[in-house]
């Protein structure tokens, strides 16, 4: 597409998403079941013995789903690891500035980034991180006969801790990625054809816009 760059292909988009609603079901239902106060969640999976059910499924569902897509498309889950996993002195500095989301409070310029900015390369981890800690709690919480309580309890802190973590990572994922007037075209980008405007890339992804015009010019 001419003035445009492809940016996100479609298993990607389409892996996102369904992980993406996968996880805020686990994210309501969870806060249902283990939290008196927010048990009205509950109604959004006809009862609170249903919302029960989803979490402890669903849960398994959630880390199956990566796994085949790693397998299915492993050269895209390893481009997408080396890319978050490259770390230079543009992405320290994006970090010290926040990516000039907190300006004025934090001033600096913004330096050049790749595909992803530093703070997406942070939260890739983080998702990463937090979402295996997930599963491992989720087993122990699961299959809670075979372990000391002292573990149980453990697991039972970690794993709230984490979903909680993370949904907050989400909620400001979702503001940087669709509500933020210099950054939202991001959501049209993951929600469309994975194209973004070449413009857009140019002021958000320099070093990703020169490594792309300089393949497409070859």
């Amino acid at each position: 597409m001419q003035g445009y760059l492809l940016k996100h292909q479609r298993p990607t988009r389409i892996f996102h998403w369904v992980h993406l609603v996968m996880f805020l079901a686990l994210l309501f239902s969870g806060l249902a079941v283990f939290n008196k106060n927010l048990q009205f969640l509950a109604g959004l999976f006809g009862g609170l013995k249903n919302a029960a059910v989803v979490h402890k499924y669903l849960g398994f569902a959630y880390f199956t789903v990566p796994l085949i897509y790693i397998v299915l498309y492993w050269d895209l889950f390893k481009k997408f690891i080396r890319t978050i996993s490259t770390f230079d002195d543009d992405d320290k500095k994006w970090l010290k500035v926040a990516g000039g989301y907190l300006a004025p409070l934090i001033k600096g310029q913004v330096p050049p980034q790749g595909k992803y900015n530093a703070g997406q390369k942070l939260l890739g981890w983080l998702v990463i991180a937090f979402s295996c800690v997930l599963a491992a709690t989720g087993l122990v919480m699961v299959f809670y006969t075979a372990f000391p309580p002292l573990v149980v309890r453990l697991a039972y802190l970690a794993h709230a801790f984490s979903g909680v973590f993370l949904g907050c990572a989400v909620i400001v994922h979702f503001y940087l990625a669709a509500v933020n007037p210099s950054s939202r075209r991001e959501l049209k980008t993951m929600l469309g054809d994975g194209y973004i405007e070449e413009e857009f890339a140019r002021s958000h992804n320099l070093k990703w816009y020169k490594e792309m015009t300089a393949n497409k010019g070859n």
